[in-house]
């Protein structure tokens, strides 16, 4: 996204961004449509999936297969009211994005690494996309054809119980699941791409404090540019703040759904007798589960990791070359900013990073093992 890159990375989540109806620049028809009636009519259809809870409570099947339902709802509704709500933040990482430095600043070798991790990121939004597509027809499409009626893609009550309450729900449902695979490629890929972005970027200021040299430069150069990479640093830090303002609630919430939806597919698998269907169901929920926790946690902890070279790197400045008191004074200022761990939270509660992929595993093992011996 800065100036001097010939790909545009961003170019696939931005257009879904722009269609969606949910950006602060989108058209005035489209931002009716999507916020003023398709969100109130989500948040009912929500409410309808809750309330169906009390009726299936007798089958721990049902209960299961409701609980599925109700989970799924909760991330498409929590994405959709994000990108509402952190509208202005968006807009200001996406203008953020054209201050960053070129990826080739420091060589042909350098450049085509870091093309390699956004053209990645590229991949995963296009398996992404396709993925939803292939989800989406087939319970829409291929489903009721193959059962001969209108089988819902996911339960939730119809008052009355009627036909027409049926289809109305189906068609509601169905809309929401396109809507939501749209807001599932904004959302989630353009925090891999911005999170990628960013560690690319404290690689560059890294390479760039390394080529600083106070033997051989004069310590007005050395001085200048230590500024510019202290003022830079302070950009990045910004843009990671914005990313986890937006994305903070969203890291929680795949956590805490990532172990209770492992814990039911492994009680179900060793404590209890379950259709195919069901079982069916469940792995599907945990394979794209575990893989958003992979693809939002890993990012956060590269990061995280990045930070702590950046900090070495200054450590290790051979500042001691340089007899200038404003020199040392500045280095030892900006060394104790950067000793702050760079960390994403999970609501406060939690933070995100690579261990926490496997306790996610442990802990949904260990609550499976407890309820079996309840």
């Amino acid at each position: 996204m800065s100036n001097n890159d010939e790909t545009d990375y961003f170019k696939i989540p931005l257009k879904f961004y722009n269609w969606s109806g949910v950006r602060i620049t989108s058209k005035k028809i489209p931002k009716i449509i999507s916020v003023y009636i398709l969100y109130p009519m989500m948040i009912v259809l929500y409410g309808l999936m809750i309330i169906n809870i009390r009726f299936n409570i007798d089958s721990l099947a049902k209960f299961i297969e409701v609980g599925i339902s109700v989970s799924t709802m909760t991330i498409i509704a929590l994405r959709k009211t994000l990108l509402i709500k952190n509208g202005s933040v968006y807009e200001d990482l996406l203008e953020t994005q054209k201050l960053y430095w070129a990826y080739n600043r420091f060589g042909q070798a350098f450049e085509s690494t870091q093309r390699k991790r956004m053209y990645f990121c590229l991949l995963v939004t296009k398996f992404i996309i396709g993925y939803s597509c292939v989800s989406l027809s087939y319970h829409s499409i291929i489903a009721p054809i193959i059962m001969h009626e209108m089988i819902l893609p996911q339960p939730c009550w119809n008052p009355g119980n009627t036909t027409i309450g049926r289809n109305i729900i189906f068609f509601v449902e169905n809309i929401f699941y396109i809507e939501g695979t749209s807001n599932f490629v904004i959302f989630d890929c353009l925090y891999f791409l911005l999170a990628t972005n960013l560690r690319i970027q404290f690689a560059l200021l890294r390479k760039e404090l390394n080529s600083i040299d106070f033997k051989e430069d004069s310590e007005e150069k050395c001085f200048a540019r230590l500024v510019k990479c202290s003022q830079y640093h302070k950009l990045l830090l910004s843009v990671h703040r914005k990313i986890n303002t937006i994305y903070s609630a969203f890291f929680l919430l795949t956590y805490v759904f990532t172990i209770t939806s492992t814990c039911t597919l492994m009680f179900v698998v060793f404590y209890m007798e379950a259709d195919a269907a069901l079982l069916g169901k469940s792995i599907f929920i945990v394979i794209i589960l575990n893989t958003l926790l992979v693809m939002t946690f890993i990012p956060a902890g590269e990061l995280e990791i990045e930070g702590e070279k950046l900090a070495m790197d200054i450590y290790f400045m051979n500042w001691y070359e340089t007899s200038s008191l404003k020199i040392r004074k500045f280095i030892l200022f900006w060394l104790m900013r950067a000793q702050i761990p760079l960390q994403m939270t999970g609501g406060g509660m939690l933070v995100v990073n690579r261990p926490l992929v496997l306790q996610a595993e442990r802990v949904s093992y260990s609550l499976a093992s407890f309820l079996a011996n309840l």
